[in-house]
């Protein structure tokens, strides 16, 4: 195709001889030159000086900088190198001075394309992301693709074609959705070159034949293409086809000033000519190449060319020569892997996850399936005695215990209880590694939870003979607001140390508050922690609170544990916005004190909860038939005894392992079935899977809940697609389990369940108005028709990307629903909505890895209301 025949440059062209003043021309003109660049670069050399004569006759300070910008471009094409970083250098003057951040990150991609060419790849690579950095902040989508189409050829320099092709792929719809030619041809060459490297040789021929299809046959393009299908059926050994096309590409190449095309094709002309033993004009054609590739300093050409020169020398008997570009391919090499090496590294600084190098990532998802494999382990094994004990103890404060004994029940099971919140915590991961260890505010008793940490620790403090005291201000309202939980954690961590670390004297607990200024409602709790223990030694004072240390090898041989307690303590602190402090004298004792602000509750009663299993729940689940699979026997014990004691009458039917469970089902009918996992002979996962695949229909849809120890997301949701309808984690609260049976029975799922138990979530409270229209105002120079043109292309691509992030969210597809928001990230930075208030961002990265997908749903509802609102405001504005 002949550009000037295009419809865009004839749009272009129509606008141009519409337009009323001179600046609007020099724009026009600006954008006709960028169609004409990559076709014709003489043309647009011309246009470019016409753009900075009539800017400079009306002092247009951005139309000479995107004058000197197209004169750059053009003399990259041309390897005309030095001129082309003397034109860029005054561009970029320009754009810094008028603060013109478009024009900005256009030079940069410029500049990164010269020393791409020139080899300097650690320029190349500052320059492409300099220019994806900005290009990123001002919401230009398509200029953000072009950067990261330069650089997967960075990539493909550096021979990592797997991470270039995945980059390339992802840039190609879009450039597909804007219609540009000029682009297409860029991205359909990129992805060429990369099949052609991977040898996916069918690939390679699709693109290029995309490019000698679709341009004009005598167009800089066509002879591209040309020579990369001569290079395809060189690979292929189709020699006349190769032939013809190399011997039609170097031609128009040379008449055409295109130095990429014509080495090429004189390089695979000279590889069909040694192939044939016809070593001297083989020669002949590559020494041409050499010589181009030196004019114009191509130092990856040069390196092939030096390789292929030596071998073919070393076949005509020319050892000097031969062992010349030897050294010569070597020192290129090098160069290039130094350079490889040293952009690896770098990009393990560039926040965007485009630019993380394929090999790390490889290791990061091998580390991160050994993390959950160890995780799901880890909290099996800890879980399984955990529910002996915390069943146990149910069952034994309903058997009417004397005083004493119901003191140590009660103890057992605050301790129990708190253990499971811990164990909750660390098991989870990644929580701990991102910081999400989420601080409740919830109405408590004060005087109940310090009551509960002294029963607890006492018993301990009673085994040393030790003095152990609370001294607690009477002025501390009872009730706040706040996470009874965490204090008790971190007051149990900090006594537990004291308790441990003290063999004579006294452990003692004081607390006391003060008033918080200009804040009537809160109040700053202060508690310290005093023993009279062996003490810290300077030297770990200071890093006392950093994870798994102790104070010396010595004290972790004699006294255990990992030293995670004081971390999470002063995690814990941090997260309530308060502080934590040590004090300690080796051989005297320590004094721990922390700090934290809390609210005092408006109403300062006791407030019972609800109990969610009524009578009613009861009545529903009598006379129930249940087939409790369970291979430990202590767990067999302990749900055995709850359901009987809770449902009454009931039927219940023990399996010890999956295979038994199946030919229980066989033999008789049950209601439901309380499945645990990991079992021997057959697990549950699998014994299930027959019981949906293989049983006749009036045994295959019995309702199957999963009992089990692993409760880590992945693993829930491999019990659900094997056909369980809910889980219940071990150990397990009496009500929880019997709500769930009662919701599965009445055919809720569980996500429905997930939403009939979940507290009501308060309405997200917006700003007034979230969209901010003067960035588009500054972007378009008040121009009202452009304004509006841009608000309705994204209120028609807004609610589609919405529609995917909610559909992707439901299907669980991570990935679509990462690119979507992606997508929608610039789009509603353009219409001035900030990210605090949408968190696309957020929702962008939590979808990036798995340990953060828990947080999208919130993230998303947030950003369902803000898009709603932002849809009305922006529809309001272009009707008004």
């Amino acid at each position: 195709m002949n550009i000037t025949e295009s419809s865009k440059f004839l749009e272009l062209q129509n606008k141009y001889n519409q337009a009323s003043t001179e600046k609007e021309k020099i724009i026009l003109l600006v954008e006709m030159t960028l169609e004409v660049r990559n076709f014709d670069h003489d043309r647009a050399l011309e246009m470019a000086e016409e753009i900075i004569t009539r800017s400079q006759a009306i002092d247009f300070q951005l139309g000479i900088g995107e004058g000197l910008n197209h004169k750059g471009a053009c003399y990259w094409m041309m390897s005309e190198y030095d001129e082309g970083l003397h034109q860029l250098t005054q561009a970029y003057t320009i754009a810094r001075d008028i603060e013109n951040l478009a024009l900005e990150a256009k030079v940069l991609n410029n500049f990164g394309r010269i020393y791409r060419n020139l080899g300097d790849l650690a320029h190349a690579l500052k320059n492409f992301e300099d220019a994806l950095e900005i290009n990123e902040k001002i919401g230009n989508v398509l200029n953000q693709t072009i950067n990261l189409t330069n650089i997967s050829n960075l990539y493909y320099d550096l021979n990592d074609y797997d991470t270039g092709l995945e980059y390339a792929l992802k840039c190609l719809p879009i450039f597909e959705e804007y219609k540009d030619d000029s682009k297409l041809f860029s991205i359909y060459n990129t992805l060429g070159d990369i099949y052609f490297k991977k040898e996916d040789y069918d690939e390679a021929l699709h693109y290029f034949k995309l490019i000698y299809d679709f341009f004009d046959p005598d167009s800089l393009q066509r002879s591209v293409a040309e020579s990369g299908l001569g290079k395809v059926y060189y690979k292929l050994k189709n020699t006349k086809k190769a032939h013809d096309y190399l011997s039609s590409a170097l031609k128009k190449a040379e008449h055409l000033r295109n130095p990429e095309a014509e080495i090429v094709a004189l390089y695979y002309l000279g590889r069909l000519e040694f192939q044939s033993g016809n070593y001297r004009l083989a020669l002949e054609r590559v020494n041409a190449a050499y010589h181009i590739a030196q004019e114009t300093l191509r130092r990856h050409d040069l390196m092939s060319i030096h390789e292929f020169l030596s071998n073919l020398h070393e076949r005509m008997g020319d050892i000097p020569k031969a062992f010349f570009h030897l050294k010569e391919f070597e020192k290129h090499k090098e160069d290039i892997f130094q350079q490889a090496t040293f952009n690896k590294l770098r990009n393990l600084q560039v926040k965007n996850q485009m630019f993380v190098a394929q090999k790390e990532k490889e290791i990061a998802e091998k580390t991160a399936h050994l993390k959950q494999q160890f995780m799901a382990n880890m909290s099996h094994e800890i879980r399984t005695p955990m529910n002996a004990i915390v069943g146990f103890t149910d069952l034994l404060l309903q058997k009417d215990p004397k005083p004493d004994q119901l003191r140590y029940l009660n103890a057992i099971k605050q301790s129990s209880d708190n253990l499971l919140v811990i164990i909750n915590d660390i098991l989870d991961l990644s929580k701990i590694e991102a910081g999400k260890i989420e601080i409740e505010h919830i109405d408590f008793s004060f005087r109940e939870m310090i009551q509960s940490v002294k029963e607890v620790m006492s018993i301990k403090a009673d085994e040393k003979k030790l003095d152990f005291n609370f001294k607690i201000d009477d002025q501390i309202p009872d009730r706040l607001v706040g996470d009874p939980t965490r204090i008790n954690q971190i007051l149990i961590n900090l006594i537990g140390n004291s308790v441990k670390f003290t063999d004579k004297g006294f452990v003692e607990v004081r607390v006391h508050s003060k008033e918080i200024e200009q804040n009537d409602n809160q109040i700053e709790i202060t508690f310290d922690v005093e023993d009279t223990g062996i003490g810290i030694s300077k030297e770990y004072v200071a890093k006392i609170f950093e994870s798994f240390t102790q104070a010396g090898t010595d004290t972790a041989r004699k006294f255990g544990g990992t030293g995670l307690g004081l971390t999470i303590s002063k995690q814990l602190v941090d997260l309530m916005s308060g502080s934590i402090t040590v004090e300690s004298e080796l051989g005297k004792g320590t004094t721990f004190t922390f700090s934290i602000p809390i609210k005092v509750a408006d109403q300062q009663h006791i407030t019972v909860k609800e109990n969610k299993v009524t009578q009613e729940t009861r009545n529903r689940l009598s006379n129930i038939s249940i087939l409790l699979v369970e291979d430990n026997e202590f767990n067999r014990m302990v749900a055995e005894d709850t359901l009987k004691s809770m449902i009454n009458p009931i039927h219940l039917t023990v399996a010890v392992n999956g295979e038994e469970a199946i030919e229980k089902v066989k033999e008789q009918d049950f209601d439901l079935i309380l499945m645990d996992i990991q079992m021997p002979v057959m697990n549950g996962v699998d014994a299930t899977r027959y019981i949906r695949s293989k049983m006749p229909d009036n045994k295959n849809n019995i309702r199957i809940i999963a009992m089990t120890a692993n409760v880590l997301e992945e693993d829930v949701r491999n019990y659900l697609n094997a056909g369980m309808n809910a889980y219940i984690s071990k150990p397990f609260q009496t009500d929880e389990l019997l709500l769930k049976i009662d919701l599965v029975m009445q055919g809720y799922s569980e996500n429905e369940m997930r939403e009939f138990v979940k507290e009501e979530k308060p309405k997200v409270e917006l700003p007034e108005h979230i969209v901010d229209t003067s960035f588009l105002d500054s972007f378009t120079s008040g121009d009202e028709e452009k304004k509006e043109k841009y608000i309705k292309m994204f209120l028609v691509n807004g609610p589609k990307l919405l529609e995917n992030i909610n559909k992707s969210l439901i299907e669980e597809n991570y990935e679509a629903l990462r690119v979507a928001a992606h997508s929608m990230k610039p789009q509603l930075s353009y219409m001035g909505v900030k990210e605090e208030i949408s968190n696309i961002f957020l929702i962008e990265q939590a979808a990036s890895t798995n340990a953060h997908y828990e947080r999208l749903e919130t993230l998303i509802e947030q950003l369902n209301f803000v898009c709603e609102k932002a849809f009305d405001e922006l529809s309001t504005i272009i009707s008004s």
